[in-house]
């Protein structure tokens, strides 16, 4: 019994100097599927195919910055373009058939368009596929977006190998670079469970300088066929807003799943071993963030150890986003500082307070120098955890009388107002603190209020004793 199933490869020929591209794609499958059809994969294995939206797409027009388009009149041969994977329990013949007479599939130089034509893959094997396109007749027109793959179990005893299919005992793996700045990766057959490690060949995270690298990305999957592509442009938005959370980006790198499933990954990286001495950076400030829908988590790194000269280490992944490497920083400052008391007298101590706040993402240190008038009086360290905010609080004094300027950091903390002693005491009688504007009353003798009483009260007695006498007895 044949099985079959259907898959679409846009192929974009430049055809006479034009260029026919694809309006759309259909599904890498449709159509009827079975329990043999679904034992079949298909993954990019060079520069001109590629995966959209989890299809396969060929490409051979000079729209491809890796091709050059076809010429008329010509016949071109392009090996290893895709490959096709068996994951069955059984030996499989495989082919493909289609409608164009200008294009033909083969398999180590052998076409595979036939059932008669076909390649027999063993359990887990794969097979490079490569085409011919021949532009020298009238056929090599148009789009060809309609190829079937077919399969059919073979019986063991009419089983034989054609060309080089490549066994494999576990999964199928390929890496593509197609420009400096991108990586894709394809696992085909990966059993559930099982981890996956790409090659990134040291993908440069930091633009030119190519100190920071991604080396490597472990995957494990769900099972069977998994592609990743891997950005290290287009993370200005990620990095800014590390940038804003308080931490130094040294580089980013944007990772997607197009197709599969992961279940959980392995970032590794690695930098030159003057890379932390060159930056100022402690090796435990090293982090990795995760950026996914404007949130930042900050990755668990761990130093996995030195190798070419390079200090490697990795950081675990619940799943892909945008992640920014960091060298996490301490924004020390002061916020805001006050003076307990203005006014005093020679001699006599105000306390001044600073809050002192860190912004950054490490915990840091800082000499807060407090002044008066400029000149520093004295200087306090002040150590603050990240997001943290201390309190210092240091006594200041002036024998001489006048008004002092205070600061704590270059913070305006008021004016100290030094008096002499009886502008002090003076200051300190008229205070509201006394409850009245009234001067303060001695503890003994007379006041005027008294005076005039007992004077009125003397000529009171006076008169009395005046009409006493004059009284008849």
């Amino acid at each position: 019994m044949i099985h079959q199933r259907k898959f679409a490869i846009a192929a974009a020929l430049a055809l006479a100097g034009a260029l026919a591209f694809p309006s759309g794609a259909a599904p890498l499958f449709s159509g009827p599927t079975d329990d043999l059809g679904e034992d079949v994969e298909l993954a990019p294995s060079s520069d001109y195919a590629d995966l959209e939206d989890g299809e396969l797409v060929v490409d051979l027009s000079a729209a491809n910055p890796e091709a050059e388009g076809l010429n008329p009149d010509s016949v071109t041969t392009f090996d290893d373009v895709f490959r096709v994977r068996y994951n069955g329990s059984q030996y499989a013949h495989v082919w493909l058939t289609h409608e164009s007479e200008a294009v033909t599939f083969y398999a180590s130089g052998e076409p595979i368009e036939s059932e008669a034509a076909n390649v027999t893959l063993a359990p887990n094997e794969s097979v490079a596929v490569g085409l011919r396109v021949d532009t020298t007749g009238e056929t090599a027109d148009g789009l060809l977006d309609e190829i079937t793959v077919h399969a059919r179990a073979a019986d063991p005893e009419d089983v034989t190998t054609q060309g080089d299919a490549l066994s494999f005992s576990g999964s199928t793996v390929q890496t593509r670079a197609p420009t400096e700045t991108s990586r894709r990766f394809t696992v085909l057959g990966a059993s559930a469970g099982d981890t996956t490690t790409f090659d990134a060949s040291r993908l440069a995270l930091d633009g030119t300088a190519g100190d920071l690298t991604l080396d490597e990305v472990a995957v494990t999957s769900a099972g069977g066929s998994v592609s990743l592509a891997v950005d290290a442009s287009g993370t200005e938005g990620a990095r800014s807003r590390v940038a804003e959370r308080g931490a130094e980006a040294l580089g980013a790198a944007r990772v997607t799943v197009e197709t599969g499933a992961v279940e959980r990954a392995t970032l590794r990286f690695s930098v030159p071993r003057g890379f932390f001495e060159a930056r100022g950076v402690a090796p435990a400030d090293l982090a990795v963030y995760r950026e996914d829908g404007g949130e930042l988590s900050r990755l668990d790194v761990e130093r996995t150890g030195e190798r070419d000269g390079r200090v490697r280490f990795a950081a675990e992944t619940p799943g892909f986003s945008t992640f920014v490497v960091a060298a996490d920083r301490a924004r020390v400052r002061v916020a805001d500082a006050r003076l307990g008391q203005t006014t005093v007298a020679p001699g006599e101590s105000a306390s001044v307070t600073a809050n002192v706040t860190n912004a950054g993402t490490a915990a840091g240190e800082q000499a807060v120098s407090v002044t008066v008038d400029g000149s520093v009086v004295a200087q306090r360290v002040v150590d603050v955890a990240a997001g943290d905010t201390a309190n210092v609080s240091v006594p200041v004094e002036r024998d001489d009388p006048g008004e002092y300027a205070v600061a704590v950091g270059g913070v305006d903390a008021g004016t100290l107002v030094v008096e002499a002693e009886n502008e002090t005491d003076a200051a300190t009688a008229q205070s509201p603190e006394n409850g009245s504007d009234e001067p303060v009353r001695e503890p003994a003798g007379f006041g005027l209020r008294e005076l005039l009483g007992l004077v009125a009260l003397l000529a009171l007695v006076a008169a009395s004793l005046l009409l006493a006498r004059r009284r008849p007895w």
